[in-house]
């Protein structure tokens, strides 16, 4: 084998040596592979076990490493190992290439392409089917190259994001727990449970200086996780996720919108008519009145005529009064917190109206809970908004994997994807 082959082939250790009839094809696995044959010596001077200098020949023996595919064809290497004798202790050694690990059927190569491969967002039995490997070498992979994420308890950031996620059948109630930075955005750790108990716990193994260091903490209107802060953060501020604010508003007008909607009758063509229509333009209702379209107009189908956004909207607020006075009540929120005006946003929302229905009302007693998250919210520049988009990646990777049964294993994934830890040695 000539120098460039060896360096196609990325076999450049300068103790393999080749035959001249180096290639063969033989049936491996069940297929037919292709092998490349060798001998690899060493150079030891000296016994690994007593510092001896003179080691002996004891013979050989013979090992197969699957190696990354070469023309489109699985590409074994099997070498012819040799093996040294020291005569002051007994023991033997074996020949070593880098270009295979200990104990390892696999290349490093090999292993640094599947690591690739689970650092994008596929399911581990395509990447087997396409390396031609088991799913658990793809395993042993994903431990590998993930082995040094550890928590070490010592550091918090000064700005700490939380938030929940759908997670395996083996957490709590099927939901872990997620924390980062909110300045860097990096995965801080990823609890299998999310209950207050066993955070408060989790927490507490960092040690007082890292905890003492936390300024912010930023979640979504959770009232279990504001307990954190009289226990393990007691210097951290809490600080309302913006997103949050605004998607609570949305949720309880649209459930205003489905109460109204369903009181019309489906079966009479007037009601029906403003069912669907209630029904069909239902985000319309939930957009900032001030980022409504009123220039632009459309033929729109249920209503059989050209209408801006702003004409559909009036339109849809006088077929009832409530889901009317409802609307306006949560634009004057809005409007408020457009301009970050914390007294007015407080003020909107102790003087609700009186004819909205219980239901609606009672919603909104948690931003009373949280009125100081809320105001630091329009003051401060963090928001959970990174770690809302990094729970959507990680539902892709559920998806994309049909689910998965171990949490650490969905852990580690999750890691390796997010960059936490990609070791390449």
């Amino acid at each position: 084998m000539d120098y460039n082959t060896r360096k196609l082939l990325n076999l450049t250790d300068k103790n393999i040596s080749f035959e001249d009839a180096w290639l063969s094809y033989r049936q491996i696995k069940g297929k037919k592979a292709q092998v490349i044959s060798g001998r690899l010596s060493s150079s030891y001077c000296k016994c690994p076990q007593c510092g001896f200098d003179k080691l002996v020949k004891n013979g050989t023996y013979k090992t197969i490493t699957q190696l990354p595919e070469f023309n489109r064809r699985t590409t074994f290497i099997e070498l012819k190992r040799e093996r040294y004798l020291c005569r002051n202790c007994g023991s033997t050694v074996s020949a070593k290439t880098s270009l295979v690990d200990d104990y390892c059927n696999l290349s490093v190569d090999l292993k640094r392409q599947i690591a690739v491969d689970l650092k994008e967002n596929r399911s581990r039995k395509d990447i087997a089917a396409f390396h031609d490997v088991s799913d658990t070498s793809v395993l042993r992979v994903l431990d590998e190259y993930t082995k040094n994420c550890r928590t070490t308890f010592q550091y918090l950031p000064e700005a700490l994001s939380i938030d929940e996620f759908k997670s395996t059948r083996s957490c709590h109630n099927g939901m872990s727990f997620i924390c980062a930075d909110a300045e860097s955005k990096e995965i801080i750790d990823i609890l299998p449970d999310r209950r207050l108990q066993s955070l408060t716990k989790y927490f507490l193994k960092y040690s007082r200086k890292a905890r003492l260091k936390v300024k912010f903490l930023i979640m979504d209107m959770n009232a279990s996780y504001g307990e954190l802060l009289k226990v393990v953060f007691p210097n951290a501020e809490l600080i309302t996720d913006r997103f949050h604010i605004i998607q609570h508003l949305n949720r309880n007008l649209n459930q205003l919108r489905i109460n109204q909607m369903n009181r019309l009758s489906r079966y009479k063509s007037d009601t029906a008519k403003q069912y669907r229509r209630l029904k069909r333009y239902w985000k319309l209702l939930l957009k900032d009145s001030q980022t409504l379209n009123f220039e632009q107009f459309y033929y729109r189908p249920l209503f059989k005529k050209m209408m801006s956004e702003t004409e559909i909207v009036t339109e849809l607020l006088s077929y009832s009064s409530i889901l009317q006075e409802g609307y306006n009540y949560i634009q004057n929120i809005k409007y408020a917190y457009s301009i970050k005006n914390y007294s007015l946003i407080m003020e909107n929302i102790k003087d609700i109206p009186s004819t909205l229905p219980n239901a609606f009302k009672s919603k909104f007693k948690v931003f009373n809970k949280f009125r100081q998250g809320i105001k630091n919210a329009l003051i401060s520049p963090y928001s959970n908004g990174f770690i809302e988009g990094l729970n959507n990646k990680i539902k892709v990777i559920k998806r994309i994997a049909y689910g998965y049964r171990n949490f650490l294993n969905f852990k580690k994934r999750i890691y390796l994807i997010q960059g936490k830890s990609f070791k390449t040695k």
